[in-house]
């Protein structure tokens, strides 16, 4: 009896109500806080979307258009994309003071500057830890005399890119879609390659046009939340995609709701969260987010239609998008 008594005595009951209590205010708080982080984290990702969009229009104010999406696509200029224009724009100018516009973007002399990681280029949702592997030689027209040595540099990651063209299936609801202006072309958007690009060439109106989409991740794979093998879109090659410094654009379109197959022209493609190759990626709940070319940042979710999403991708092409639209 005595032992019975010790065991369930006042204090052993109060212990046991009192850590009771803890496990049920704990399984109300911990979802409450991991809410919160989410929704801090996106609105993070936003905030630093909004500062690539002031310094885009900073660069415009100073020089006259939007920055090049590529350099070195046509005109032999050096490898680089929109990023390093940038920085001046963004609080960068240590990082911008480091970057030499006469040599490639992988160039052992920019290699400081590349690797730095700039939080403006980075969605703190995104996973961490991931760096651009580019082996190259330097082009014709980079300053750097060696033109045979191989250069390699881990390039600090960007989860933003803009537009080099759409993509879109050629039956269903893409059929003639965008035929007969050449829509689905690579001049048709909000910055072009190897120059800048002024803004009243943005006829369709600079609320209904995109100047980059979230597309998290690079360079691995995703699809769906889940991470693929494989080494990313294109290999360690120059014009690997997913580096702040590196080329910025990639076609934009539509997947299968797998994210794995091609756009089927039905109901069941998927613009958003499905692929980070082509589409829309965050590693949010409920969508990603978009930056248009008067600075507004918008959160879309998978309901955006691939017709919505190639129209937002053109300038000029006649399309106005309404802002209940996306």
């Amino acid at each position: 009896m005595d032992m019975v008594n010790r065991q369930f005595s006042p204090s052993f009951v109060d212990v046991l109500v009192t850590v009771i209590c803890v496990l049920v205010v704990a399984a109300v708080l911990v979802p409450q806080v991991h809410a919160a982080r989410a929704v801090a984290a996106r609105t993070e990702c936003q905030d630093r979307l909004e500062t690539l969009g002031r310094g885009f229009h900073a660069f415009e104010q100073a020089r006259g258009g939007f920055p090049p999406r590529r350099t070195g696509f046509q005109d032999g200029s050096p490898y680089g994309g929109w990023g390093p224009f940038l920085l001046p724009f963004i609080d960068e100018a240590a990082v911008a003071a480091k970057y030499d516009f006469r040599l490639d973007c992988f160039d052992p002399s920019n290699q400081a500057a590349v690797e730095t990681e700039v939080g403006a280029f980075r969605c703190p949702d995104a996973p961490g830890g991931r760096h651009v592997a580019i082996q190259s030689q330097a082009t014709a027209k980079s300053r750097n005399p060696d033109k045979d040595s191989v250069f390699t540099v881990r390039a600090a990651v960007n989860d933003f890119i803009a537009c080099n063209g759409v993509l879109l299936p050629r039956k269903g609801y893409g059929l003639h879609a965008l035929d007969g202006d050449g829509g689905q072309g690579n001049r048709r958007q909000a910055m072009s390659d190897d120059t800048l690009l002024p803004l009243a060439s943005i006829t369709d109106g600079l609320g209904c046009t995109l100047l980059l989409i979230e597309q998290a991740g690079r360079p691995d794979v995703w699809r769906n939340g889940k991470k693929h093998e494989g080494g990313g879109q294109f290999g360690m090659s120059a014009n690997a995609r997913g580096a702040w410094a590196g080329w910025g654009s990639i076609g934009f379109g539509p997947s299968g709701a797998d994210g794995l197959s091609s756009a089927k022209g039905d109901a069941t493609d998927c613009t958003v969260n499905c692929n980070n190759w082509f589409g829309i990626y965050g590693f949010h709940p409920g969508g990603g987010h978009i930056l248009l070319c008067d600075g507004a940042v918008r959160f879309v979710s998978p309901a955006l239609s691939p017709l919505t999403f190639a129209y937002l991708s053109n300038r000029d092409d006649g399309r106005l998008i309404s802002p209940t639209d996306f």
